[in-house]
């Protein structure tokens, strides 16, 4: 099958839904369309778990009956692909491949009669509706004194009630196509209210779109096929499609709004609502146009809260028969109101303008599992911009190449790393690979070297993303993880400082420079710090910290050239590259699935302080996406931010979800003391008061990976699963296990405050429980790590 088109799958984040208000700006009307929906949090999947490519080619088969004149070319297979998308996307729990299959039908159905329509004339389009009804309905054909002219519409019937009584049992596809009807019915009612046959106002309007965006035969499928007579057939039903079905048109004329005021399209609710007060939006402004608006988001809102208040309803009435179906069933209704807005937001026709981001105010969206990212605007100031990323191989700095290749604006990104890139490094950037360069150069070179390669690949620099870092070898122990710090402080400032001296010899003068440090700002490896950590916290003299002496080497460069500057502090990161082994969840997957392997369960190996001490901790896109924002907002120039992913965080919590990743049992900290190594941080603490930090543990990982057993039982996963890294070698075993041991172990919490990045508009945030799931996933991908047995997160 000829396409490039990737099919995609989608998931709920959430068993319950949010509240969630949406704001979107109009293209050419300083406007917002203000949004509330009920928000499960849809967002795509990571593994593929439905039988969309089957269904992908049953749609294929069926689109050229339906639509045979069309050139059967690569536009041709996309389209049917892109088909298939939207219903993954309108539905991402039912995985039945016979309703997916007719749902989709139905969606190009709907789209290929809309056209037609669109060209008959009103006599015409009527009696190809009425003989519709008769068609599905397997009535006698209508006579008529004179035959129709146009029967494209008949054709298209036929097609579709062949395709979906093949795939629906009798009872369901009865229940379908007496939806279909009522849709086919409203159409007629669209010409009446046109001609002015029936009451030309917003009420009379609505109660004809809630039919015409033709959603109710979806609804009437899933109640028939997951639901007995007796609970289908309540009221309560019937009002909650209604009032989803209210929402979803009002979503497509709002959304599509300046479409059709530029096409001279009358129907659509803020069109009929000017028109009903005989107020053009030309003659009486924007203030009139904008309360125009608001009446029929108001509408639109009331149908969401009062669709939410049924399924509360729902919930609260739900009996002993059918409970979980009948919830299944709610869900799959009301959801519509959310990956219908998304479709809306996302398709080409309704793509919509963001006002300018400031440190003032900013809009916000979602993407994944990731929610209040920020929104940019398509203005002149925001597009052909370039980048350096180094450190691009990293865990943080192929994360913020992924970010910048997702969008347009970045035309040219240069990725700099001393190794060659890995083999998905390009593949995994999508379209956005055409616009990433790679340069394998190595930082410690001397500058004038580093100079010359830069000046041979780009001539101009918009940002500069700052990822490089080199550890050297620990010595072993999770104690001693940090305890080369003078080694680590010089080659990293070598690394720096060799880069901005490179820079001062080419031409390059970027706009912004920011710089990738850590919570190490804050010494939280030395004993405990004040908690939560501030920007402003004075500096930990204590130990020896290259972030210092890079932060000050940074201002002054940026000074000297006319740049501004920023320093982010993130957590411990949560990410999957290929080349990133100091991360600390390769470690804690390892263990995880070898435990699982030898039937052992999964323990901690620290004491209850530890398992129960709050943390954060910081998704690496997460922090690509604020380095971004940083780079492209104005007012926040020559100021460090701390970042993480907006909750707090316990291996408490996250044991239990580990146990069910990879289906083993897994015990808490050990309750009797006596079989505790016990150690006593050395020295005063970073806050300058207080006991010292202890570090209790009654095994670490790096010991449990010396055993035989596990070595052993590692082989024997590793070739199962065709896994690339060995992490028993003498060169990896110590920087895998010892970071993992170093998150693990001790009793000083590890929070730093967001205060500062939200009070200057950055309100970006992810569930790191969620994140962590998915990079063993990602880890996994790249056989890394063994895969967890679940494949999909449930909160």
């Amino acid at each position: 099958m000829l396409t490039s088109q990737e099919l995609r799958e989608y998931e709920r984040s959430s068993y319950e839904f949010r509240p969630r208000r949406v704001d979107i700006k109009l293209r050419n009307h300083d406007v917002h369309l203000i949004l509330e929906v009920p928000d499960y949090g849809v967002v795509p999947r990571q593994v593929s778990t439905l039988p969309s490519s089957q269904v992908l080619q049953i749609h294929t088969e069926f689109k050229k009956k339906l639509q045979p004149d069309l050139a059967q070319d690569e536009a041709f297979y996309n389209r049917c692909a892109a088909e298939v998308n939207v219903i993954n996307l309108f539905f991402p729990d039912i995985e039945v491949e016979a309703i997916r299959i007719c749902f989709t039908a139905w969606l190009v159905f709907v789209i290929a009669m809309d056209d037609i329509l669109e060209t008959l004339p009103p006599l015409d389009g009527e009696a190809a509706l009425l003989d519709s009804i008769q068609i599905v309905l397997s009535l006698p054909e209508l006579k008529r004194d004179e035959p129709a002219m146009d029967t494209r519409i008949q054709g298209l019937t036929r097609v579709l009630y062949c395709q979906c009584t093949q795939w629906l049992s009798q009872e369901t596809a009865k229940s379908f196509f007496e939806a279909a009807c009522k849709v086919f019915r409203a159409h007629i009612n669209e010409v009446k209210f046109l001609q002015g046959q029936i009451p030309n106002d917003l009420s009379t309007y609505t109660r004809i779109r809630e039919r015409t965006i033709a959603l109710n035969p979806f609804f009437e499928i899933i109640k028939s096929e997951f639901l007995h007579e007796d609970n289908r057939l309540d009221p309560i039903w019937d009002e909650l499609e209604t009032e989803v079905c209210r929402a979803a048109g009002l979503q497509n004329d709002l959304i599509g709004l300046e479409r059709d005021l530029e096409n001279g399209e009358p129907l659509n609710a803020v069109i009929v609502l000017m028109a009903s007060n005989s107020s053009p939006v030309e003659e009486e402004g924007e203030e009139l146009f904008a309360r125009y608006i608001k009446q029929v988001t108001t509408v639109h809102n009331q149908s969401t809260a009062r669709a939410m208040e049924l399924v509360a309803q729902i919930h609260q009435g739900i009996g002993a028969t059918q409970a979980k179906e009948v919830a299944q069933v709610a869900r799959h209704i009301i959801m519509m109101c959310e990956t219908h807005l998304k479709w809306c937001t996302t398709a080409k026709r309704y793509r919509m303008r963001t006002s300018k981001p400031s440190a003032e105010s900013s809009l916000v969206h979602t993407n994944g599992i990731f929610y209040g990212l920020p929104s940019y605007p398509d203005s002149p100031d925001y597009q052909n911009l370039t980048a350096i990323v180094t450190g691009a191989t990293g865990v943080s700095g192929y994360h913020m190449v992924k970010a910048l290749a997702a969008s347009p604006r970045w035309s040219k990104i240069l990725c700099l790393s001393v190794r060659p890139p890995p083999e998905n490094f390009f593949a995994d950037l999508g379209e956005g690979a055409r616009r990433v360069e790679h340069l394998a150069v190595d930082l410690l070179l001397e500058p004038t070297e580093i100079a010359n390669r830069l000046q041979d690949k780009i001539q101009k620099v918009d940002s500069i993303f700052y990822h490089s870092y080199m550890h050297p070898l620990p010595k072993g122990d999770a104690k001693d993880f940090w305890g080369n710090a003078d080694e680590v402080s010089k080659v990293n400032v070598s690394l720096f400082n060799n880069f901005i001296e490179a820079l001062q010899k080419t031409n390059l003068k970027p706009k912004r420079f920011i710089l990738q440090t850590g919570t190490k700002q804050y010494a939280f490896y030395l004993g405990p710090a004040a908690i939560p950590a501030f920007e402003s916290d004075p500096r930990v003299t204590l130990d020896e910290n290259f972030y210092y002496t890079q932060e000050d080497a940074l201002s002054a460069y940026c000074q000297a050239v006319g740049a501004k500057w920023n320093v982010t502090r993130p957590s411990y990161i949560i990410g999957a590259v290929q080349d990133g082994l100091l991360n600390h969840l390769i470690g804690i997957g390892i263990y995880a699935a070898v435990q699982a392997h030898m039937n052992q369960p999964i323990s901690y190996p620290g004491d209850y302080s530890a398992w129960d001490r709050e943390q954060v901790q910081s998704t690496g896109l997460l922090n690509a996406y604020f380095g971004e924002w940083l780079a492209l907002t104005d007012g926040t120039g020559n100021e460090a931010f701390n970042i993480h992913d907006g909750l707090s965080f316990t291996w408490g919590r996250l044991w239990p979800y580990l146990s069910q990743w990879y289906n083993v049992s897994w015990n808490p900290p050990e309750l009797d003391e006596a079989k505790y190594r016990v150690m006593r941080m050395p020295g005063n603490t970073p806050r300058g008061y207080g006991p010292q930090a202890t570090l209790k543990s009654t095994f670490s990982l790096l010991e449990w990976s010396h055993q035989p057993e596990v070595e052993k039982a590692w082989k024997e996963i590793a070739e199962e699963n065709g896994l690339v890294l060995d992490p028993f070698d003498d060169h990896y075993r110590s920087r895998i296990f010892s970071f993992a041991d170093s998150a693990l172990i001790g009793d000083a919490p590890m929070v730093t405050s967001m205060r500062k990045a939200r009070q200057f508009g950055f309100f970006g945030t992810v569930d790191s429980y969620h994140s962590m799931f998915n990079t063993l996933h990602e880890l996994a991908r790249l056989k890394l790590i063994a895969p967890p047995t679940v494949s999909k997160f449930e909160p």
